[in-house]
């Protein structure tokens, strides 16, 4: 008999293989929906304006337009298939290799703001859902549903121009310093530095949905016997919050990150732009305005794939803590 947790792995695996398959699929048509003619723009150039006519088929091959529809399909399925994702021509480069030089840099904010905004969350969640109505709970869910309603680039945007131009005491763009510095300490901190500002901006986008959950899980708990019974126990600050509150907050919190991972990753595509943040947003920024379908399509592709994977495993802890209880 087939153990239920394979059977969960494999069909969420199944279902998530299709979903990519069906985004391979848009992300290849959509591109060439759009008007506008990507080789006759890049030959409208100065750079390119000498080329002879099997050069510029030469070209339109590398932009991956050479035939029909239907064998233009059929050769860039073929090359995914044994990781090729294809040649910028703009950038003069592999999109695997832009793509491995831009994709730790989105990773790094992503990594350095989930601690923030779950740990702010969860924080401040418990705290108000504790004593739903008190002076805390008030000024904290007010201050928050301000938050809420502020988009990530209109977030960025606001930090980038109070503390990258009124008052510039960060970096205002940029992941590091023009000419970096030789010393390795130095070096990260001047990353650590040019991060700060798009991390605080992907933060104040997912602080807000987490600190609602953990409000409204903490106002539920609050009542159920075994919060009662450590209260009269005399269990009180970190240890309550923690041990009790905490643990019973982490399934719900696992749960949410999984669904909340692709606004996750379209937020920081958005902060990066503001920022000029050498990750995989500026790099589909650049690709748009560039027409460059090769990038656009590989860029687009490995970061839903990514997201779906994580996804994916963030579903196997779920699930493998739900039947632990």
């Amino acid at each position: 008999m087939v153990p239920p947790i394979l059977i969960n792995l494999l069909s969420g695996l199944s279902v998530r293989l299709l979903v990519f398959f069906l985004l391979v699929l848009l992300v290849f048509f959509l591109p060439r929906l759009l008007p506008g003619d990507p080789v006759a723009i890049f030959l409208s150039t100065d750079l390119s304006r000498d080329l002879s006519g099997s050069e510029a088929k030469e070209l339109r091959s590398q932009f991956g337009l050479a035939g029909g529809w239907l064998q233009q399909l059929g050769e860039y399925l073929s090359n995914l298939v044994v990781g090729d994702l294809g040649y910028s021509v703009p950038h003069a480069a592999p999109v695997s290799q832009l793509l491995k030089a831009a994709i730790p840099w989105t990773l790094l904010l992503i990594a350095c703001a989930a601690p923030l905004f779950l740990i702010a969350g969860a924080a401040g969640g418990i705290e108000a859902g504790k004593a739903p109505g008190a002076l805390f709970d008030r000024v904290a869910t007010g201050t928050v549903t301000v938050i809420a309603s502020i988009p990530p680039f209109t977030a960025a945007v606001l930090l980038l121009l109070a503390f990258g131009i009124l008052w510039p005491v960060l970096p205002a763009g940029g992941a590091e310093p023009l000419f970096p510095s030789d010393n390795p300490l130095q070096r990260d901190f001047d990353v650590a530095r040019h991060a700060v500002l798009p991390v605080l901006a992907l933060s104040l986008h997912e602080v807000s949905r987490f600190y609602f959950l953990a409000r409204g899980e903490a106002i539920t708990l609050s009542q159920r016997p075994f919060i009662i019974n450590a209260c009269g126990r005399g269990i009180k600050g970190w240890r309550l919050r923690t041990a009790y509150y905490g643990r019973s907050l982490f399934p719900v919190f696992l749960a949410r990150m999984s669904d909340s991972l692709t606004g996750l990753f379209g937020a920081v595509l958005f902060v990066e732009i503001v920022f000029s943040y050498p990750g995989t947003g500026h790099l589909i920024y650049n690709a748009i305005l560039d027409r460059d379908y090769v990038l656009l399509q590989g860029a687009v592709i490995v970061m839903a794939g990514l997201v779906l994977l994580l996804n994916w495993i963030i579903d196997l802890v779920a699930t493998s803590l739900a039947r632990r209880g």
